[in-house]
């Protein structure tokens, strides 16, 4: 694949066929398009088809389709890397899809019922529908989406097979081989959605398919969106994807999924559901997990609930129940009391369905389905029936790994509707075999049967039985970890058993931890059993608020947390930890001293933060004498730094320790607060320094200003100053633009610095050559470094002896980009000219240089380009791309510039984007050492093709389509001809090309329609053919008779695919004939518009004539209005 480079082509051609002629690649080309053409035709059958068949929950028979039901759930992401904080997303529209600067494997996670099929589904839809809705998706990009559900593919070895096996129809022409060869080609954008990896039955064999995509040993080009449980992400993956993160349903999106999906609009079923949530916290955090609330939402609108829940297996009780009293409710005839009998039988002893959901999740590899003849004969047929006729028991087609080599190798197993409700049978069959035989159950049951993974088993079977509730409890200390689940676990016991404490008491003896990522549920438990044990005064070890604290509340004395819920009256606590999130905040002295006040008990407060900010010091009168006798340990914990501890004894910090993983490094941004500017000045350096602690880096970001006349000290841009570091190792200037004499003083300054050993400017402004007689003496004896980093691959080393700047190293995972602009100042402009010397000089690869407005011309002799400034560009052997942008080229130019590319031997491209270039190019002029070396000669219109230039004939041919850019075109009256020339040659290339035209905008540059309809005919006397794939027409500022109209009507009969046509701020007439409009455009499905200078968009009516309705740009709705005529 070519490199990348900014403003350049995104995707190249695959280089596998480069070598062969242009008839054998075209031939290539068009027998591939046609097979992806093929296979996504096959695909879209089947996934639209599945999309259709969406069962909200098991009781409603009649399927929906998901864009009907699907609901935006809560959704944060996370890029790649270890320190990237949680990012907030929108709408599943926002879902990375592996371009550019992201991450290539996604990862969708969530806990039980979170909704991660649905959004699968939902994505599917999405890529299915892309051409006939407008989305921001980036779906759009995708050429092949592979949908996978990989709890049907046990024992499948190949992924190419499960695609033709599970997602091709039986007579399907596309073979294996077919399907290998498009997801191999780099070329092609594709992308595989692997639902339920959490269920895949061979996610712990080393040797599956899936696990050789996530570790790139297949298909390594290939995007990926995985989902997941948030307790089975695949190993190998934490650092290396982005991680979508799904948080559930929040009270708005309650609302929309029972507007649209359960009550249609009746507003005061509306309300009378969504009453039940504000009366029922526990309720309301239960249903933050969408499966239970849409199983709450359909059962409440169905039939009255006792909503009077307090715990998540009263909850699933209650629905189940509800299924089998919605199927018995259903019977056309009243049921005799044999029958009675026989339902309350099914809906009560269920101990076989039991044992097979225990069996399934406890297996090595969990088997979530069964063989349908094998489950029926085992839970008797009648209660099969019964099950799946409620919906309780799901039939599915999956493949059999026995006969894989068969035409149909399918069979039908049988699984409950969902891995929830597996959990909560198994829970029956748990608690059994707790109470009866606990001797019995395996000693590695904790790992059979990971709580991690399954903790609603745990969770069901304390809220069950209090005996066995005391077991689950004791088997969860065998297991690291579990701190949370227990704490879960016992709130589900609502009764008021005499041991609730002494679980109370063994849980806060523990650390008791509330993190942001907990769900609502689980925090409001946490929070719960905190505040029992400080009612009943039973010590709480310690508590760490885990990116969760958001601020203490003076007035009301308690802790308020991001989610809102507050701690008081935490008087038995013990040790508090809070690791704030990586926002900007501040703790003030009021609420400091208020929080050690609040907490009686409190031995130690740790506060860990990279920019949440404690005071500079506390007066020692202010500090109440109570807190100074209790001796609190206060320590702050700055990120990757020291530790401080508060001294109550003068109320200043002190250095407690420092980290020995961690050296200290201190960054001063220019954006950071006064506060935070002396934080780092007062507490970090000077204490440092003060105390004999190695300063690893001092990062000036945009933050350094000058240096004191007498060199003791930098001044920064906020007014503060850093005296001389004595342990300062590193000192890093960033953005910053630095002349001679500045320079000089800052060698100055480090020359006080004693075991400073590297000094690094970073995107910043620096001579280009230094007096080395201005350089202390002492600098270079101690062997400094001065660095140069222009972030563009290479980093420059100063020579002491000459003051020149040479090439210290090159980046391992870059080459030299130099873009040279006209705006650029003088200096900048020739630091380029010597970076690309140099590099040329030392064999550097020069991977790109960009001329962005700057080019003039060329020298007569071909020998070297010269800038709009003047300054002249030698013969760079090593220059592999040159991007000329903003420019005007002539024909007598363009050969030129080929004679100075012919002087470079590595130059594999020449790149011109959103220049004027000439039509036509003289294949005798182009220099025959070209064509042999295969140049690729491309241009970039900016409006999303990409052409490349024909040695052959000197035509310019589609090279490409920009993947994240429709093609369209602009044809301005004040545009020149060559300009409206070009303009149709893009028209007529696209249209004979096949490629979809997205618009076509005149802007008062139409004239008229020729006489036959079949052409458009400018006011530069140019025409515009019939175009098969335009798909919308813009017609600006134009006076439109009747007559005309009809013309322009009768022109577009001609664009068959063409769906909108538009009039803006243009003379209309105010009826149009109805006979008059050719018929097919009614067919077509064509929309004729005309927009005014008002906010409103009035659409012609077909049937009328008349301009009935429109768009409301200020609101996005349809509204109603009268004909402007």
């Amino acid at each position: 694949m070519e490199t990348v480079f900014p403003g350049g082509v995104r995707s190249q051609h695959s280089a596998s066929l480069e070598g062969f002629p242009e008839g054998v690649r075209s031939q290539h080309s068009a027998s591939l398009e046609e097979s992806k053409k093929k296979l996504n035709q096959q695909l879209k059958t089947k996934y639209l088809r599945l999309t259709k068949q969406v069962r909200p929950i098991p009781f409603i028979k009649d399927t929906r389709s998901i864009d009907k039901v699907f609901t935006e759930v809560g959704m944060n992401y996370k890029p790649v890397g270890e320190d990237e904080p949680w990012q907030r997303m929108n709408s599943h529209h926002e879902i990375p899809m592996g371009t550019i600067g992201q991450s290539r494997i996604n990862i969708i996670e969530g806990d039980a019922g979170y909704g991660k099929s649905m959004l699968s589904l939902r994505l599917v839809h999405d890529w299915c529908t892309r051409d006939q809705v407008d989305q921001c998706s980036q779906l759009s990009n995708i050429d092949i989406l592979i949908h996978l559900n990989l709890r049907q593919l046990g024992g499948v070895a190949s992924i190419y097979e499960a695609i033709v096996k599970c997602l091709l129809p039986l007579d399907s022409s596309i073979k294996e081989s077919d399907v290998k060869q498009l997801l191999q080609n780099e070329d092609i954008r594709t992308l595989l959605l692997f639902d339920a990896y959490d269920e895949y039955p061979d996610k712990d064999k080393e040797d599956n398919f899936v696990s050789h995509i996530l570790q790139e040993k297949l298909l390594q080009h290939v995007k990926v969106l995985l989902t997941t449980r948030s307790s089975c992400i695949p190993e190998g993956c934490d650092g290396l994807t982005g991680r979508i993160k799904l948080t559930g349903f929040d009270g708005r999106a309650r609302e929309d999924y029972v507007r649209k999906v359960v009550t249609k609009g009746d507003e005061e079923a509306t309300q009378k559901i969504l009453t039940q949530f504000n009366t029922n916290a526990t309720l309301a955090d239960i249903c933050q997990a969408p499966l239970l609330f849409v199983i709450y939402a359909h059962s409440a609108h169905k039939a009255e609930i006792n909503i009077d829940f307090r715990s998540v297996t009263e909850f699933f009780r209650c629905m189940v129940k509800c299924f089998h009293h919605h199927i018995r409710n259903k019977a056309q005839t009243k049921p005799t009391a044999e029958e009675q009998a026989q339902f309350q039988k099914f809906e009560d002893n269920h101990d076989t369905l039991d044992r097979l959901a225990y069996e399934a999740l406890c297996a090595e590899n969990q088997q979530l389905t069964w063989d349908r003849d094998i489950c029926a004969r085992k839970l008797g047929k009648e209660f099969y029936k019964r099950h799946t006729d409620i919906g309780i028991l799901v039939e599915e087609e999956v493949i059999n790994s026995n006969i894989l080599s068969q035409p149909d190798p399918y069979k039908t197993e049988v699984r409950l509707f969902h891995k929830l409700a597996c959990e909560w049978y198994a829970a029956h069959y748990f608690v059994k075999r707790l109470r009866s035989s606990p001797s019995s159950l395996p000693e590695n049951l904790v790992d059979l049967m990971d709580p991690s993974e399954l903790q609603h088993v745990y969770r069901f079977a304390c809220g069950l039985d209090t005996i066995a509730a005391r077991q689950v409890l004791d088997l969860l200390k065998q297991k690291r970890d579990c701190n949370s689940l227990a704490v879960l676990c016992a709130l589900e016991q609502t009764d008021e058993a005499g041991d609730v404490l002494d679980t109370v008491r063994d849980l806060v003896s523990r650390d008791v931890i509330i993190g942001e990522e907990d769900s609502r549920l689980l925090q409001r438990t946490t929070i719960e059993l905190v505040q029992r044990a400080c009612q009943d005064e039973i010590p709480v070890s310690r508590l760490q608020l885990k990116m969760c604290f958001k601020r203490f509340d003076v007035t009301s004395s308690c802790i308020v947390l991001r989610s809102d819920f507050r701690l008081a009256n935490l008087k038995t606590l013990q040790v508090l930890h809070i690791q704030a999130k990586y926002t900007d905040g501040e703790i003030t002295r009021d609420e400091l001293l208020g929080l050690l006040q609040t907490c009686e008990g409190l031995t130690e407060l740790r506060i860990d933060s990279r920019s949440f900010l404690l005071p500079l010091s506390i007066p020692p009168e202010t500090i109440p004498p109570s807190l100074k006798r209790r001796n609190i340990n206060i320590l702050y914990v700055r990120w990757r730094g020291l530790v401080y501890r508060l001294s109550f004894e003068h109320g200043q910090w002190e250095i407690h320790d420092q980290p020995a993983d961690y050296p200290l490094v201190v960054n001063i941004h220019q954006g950071h607060s006064q506060l935070e500017q002396e934080w780092c000045l007062h507490q970090e350096l000077m204490m440092a320094a003060e105390a004999g602690v190695t300063i690893s880096t001092l990062r000036l970001i945009g933050s350094f200003n000058t240096v004191a006349d007498n060199s003791q000290s930098i001044i920064l841009t906020s007014g503060l100053t850093i005296p001389v570091l004595l342990t300062l190792q590193k000192l890093m200037i960033e953005d910053s633009n630095i002349n001679q004499e500045m320079f000089i003083r800052i060698l100055s300054y480090v020359k006080e610095c004693p075991q400073m050993t590297t000094l690094r400017f970073e995107v910043s402004q620096l001579p280009d050559v230094v007096d080395p007689e201005q350089i202390p003496s002492q600098l270079k004896q101690r062997g400094l470094e001065v660095l140069y980093d222009r972030e563009n691959g290479l980093v420059y080393r100063l020579s002491f002896d000459h003051g020149q700047w040479e090439i210290h190293d090159q980046r391992a995972y870059s080459s030299l980009d130099v873009v040279i602009d006209q705006s650029d100042s003088q200096l900048e402009q020739e630091w380029c000219l010597q970076e690309l010397k140099m590099a040329a000089e030392a064999d550097v690869r020069i991977r790109g240089l960009a001329l962005s407005g700057s080019f003039n011309t060329v020298a007569d002799n071909g020998q070297s380009i010269i800038l709009t400034s003047g300054r002249t560009i030698p013969v760079l052997q090593t220059l592999q791309v040159l991007e000329i942008q903003d420019t005007n080229i002539n024909q007598e130019m363009f050969i030129r510039l080929l004679s100075y590319v012919k002087e470079c031997p590595q130059m594999t491209r020449l790149h011109f984007w959103k220049s004027q270039m000439p039509d036509v190019v003289d294949p005798e002029q182009i220099p025959s050492q070209l064509k042999q070396r295969g140049l690729k000669v491309l241009y970039d219109r900016g409006n999303g093709l990409v052409y490349r230039l024909s040695f052959d004939h000197g035509q310019w041919e589609i090279h490409d389509q920009h993947a994240d850019q429709s093609f369209y075109v602009e044809i301005d009256q004040g545009q020149s001809q060559l300009e409206q020339e070009w303009c149709l040659q893009e028209l007529k290339m696209a249209a004979e090309a096949g490629v979809t035209i997205c618009a076509l905008l005149l802007g008062v540059s139409f004239n008229t329609v020729a006489d036959n309809g079949q052409s458009i005919i400018l006011t530069s006397g140019l025409t515009i053919p019939g175009l098969p794939t335009l798909q919308e027409l813009y017609i600006e500022e134009t006076n439109i008779n009747q007559e005309m109209f009809i013309k322009i009507l009768s022109y577009v009969k001609e664009c068959p695919q063409m769906t909108w046509l538009h009039f803006v701020d243009s003379q209309l007439p105010g009826v149009v004939d109805p006979e008059q409009i050719p018929s097919q455009l009614k067919q077509q499905g064509l929309e004729v518009l005309y927009g005014r200078h008002t906010r409103l968009v009035y659409r012609l009516s077909f049937e009328l004539g008349l301009g009935l309705g429109g768009l409301d740009y200020s609101t996005a709705k349809i509204c109603t209005v009268t004909s402007p005529g």
